[in-house]
């Protein structure tokens, strides 16, 4: 499955409607679970010094949470352009603006520079092309590819998948073209390992699947 123009704008409009009020929550509540349990991982698996990509970054809070764990400087990508300001606008609040810098940007189909660490918190499920995601993500990552994804297995996966396809009705019904996807596991993993990543951590929060890969060896890379 591979994205086009239309539907790519249609996730912008749709996070372009979210972004003030995403910044707002994160403002007041600060990090989801499943986002701390992100964040723990890379902290846990060395992240000062590191340089940081956040792929689909929304209104930038994650990115420069590392910033504030001891991450060098990020770099923030996404579909939304009211969301990059949001994060732009964040990061001077923060005194951050020059470790910072967030862009409009189709991260499936834009070449980056290399990064230690790349992200993707909740993005792989509102993109029809998870392989073009993920590719970018391999390639832009020197050492740590961390993402989190919808808790789509064991005694979860019936309701996940009932909550997703109510979702999508009512995006359908409303008449947008934006969706929730469910990529297979097993793919993601696929990709991952055959583009030198091995899995280093799994861990699970309410309704959400917490990843953590390591860019394998020379050695490894060349046998995977």
């Amino acid at each position: 499955m591979t994205s086009d123009p239309v539907q790519t704008n249609e996730i912008a409009e749709t996070f372009n409607e979210l972004a003030h009020d995403r910044c707002c929550k994160y403002k007041s509540k600060g990090l989801t679970a499943s986002t701390e349990v992100l964040l723990g991982l890379l902290t846990e698996s060395g992240l000062v010094g590191k340089t940081v990509l956040d792929i689909g970054c929304g209104t930038g809070f994650f990115a420069l949470e590392t910033l504030r764990q001891g991450a060098s400087s990020c770099t923030g990508v996404d579909l939304s352009p009211h969301a990059s300001h949001e994060a732009n606008e964040f990061a001077k609040e923060s005194g951050l603006q020059d470790r910072a810098r967030f862009e409009v940007a189709n991260a499936a189909s834009t070449r980056h520079l290399p990064s230690d660490i790349v992200v993707m918190d909740k993005v792989l499920c509102c993109y029809p092309d998870a392989d073009a995601l993920l590719k970018t993500a391999s390639a832009s990552s020197t050492g740590l590819l961390g993402f989190v994804i919808p808790r789509d297995e064991g005694l979860m996966k019936p309701a996940m998948r009932i909550g997703i396809g109510l979702i999508n009705l009512v995006e359908r019904v409303r008449k947008t073209g934006f969706r929730l996807y469910l990529h297979p596991l097993s793919s993601l993993d696929r990709l991952l390992v055959d583009n030198g990543f091995q899995r280093s951590s799994k861990a699970k929060s309410r309704f959400w699947l917490v990843f953590l890969y390591t860019r394998a060896g020379p050695s490894a890379a060349a046998g995977g």
